[in-house]
């Protein structure tokens, strides 16, 4: 099946970018009105599904090792929600600057509203790699266990 005949969401995760990491041209993204809201939603769930799994890792590191395969699953949840907006149309810097204000909008979000926001985004982004096929699965994983490896590597120590 050609892949313009795929569902969206199907299509939307072919391709996992890394719109987190690296830097892009500082070209100016003029959004369509209509996928602003949509693009502030993924933003906030990648924002408090990457602090859920920041916290994990901090536990990790301390000796709960038994964390991994939550860290795993919050970050392949993200790169869900990530690959959804990038083929929406959405692009750095834009991209950067909805997760700049959705992680400080959430540092001022009660922790009640934060619970009930990662239940939800997790449901949705399970939704979303359930309605993708193998392969789009597999790429999510491996983006995610990628970035994990990163994650839980061992600081530098400055030698």
């Amino acid at each position: 099946m050609p892949c313009c005949l795929l569902p969206p969401m199907r299509r939307a995760l072919l391709t996992v970018p890394l719109l987190l990491l690296g830097s892009g041209p500082a070209r100016a993204q003029d959004p369509d009105d209509t996928k602003l809201p949509a693009y502030q939603h993924a933003s906030a769930c990648v924002a408090v599904l990457k602090r859920e799994a920041l916290v994990l890792t901090v536990r990790y590191k301390a000796g709960h090792t038994e964390t991994r395969p939550e860290i795993v699953k919050l970050t392949e949840l993200g790169f869900s929600f990530i690959g959804t907006a990038y083929k929406s149309g959405l692009r750095k810097p834009l991209a950067d600057q909805l997760l700049d204000e959705a992680e400080t909008a959430q540092t001022h979000a009660s922790p009640e509203a934060l619970r009930r926001l990662l239940g939800e985004c997790q449901l949705e982004g399970a939704k979303l790699l359930r309605e993708a096929n193998f392969g789009e699965r597999a790429l999510v994983g491996n983006r995610a266990a990628a970035r994990v490896e990163k994650m839980l590597a061992p600081a530098e120590d400055g030698r």
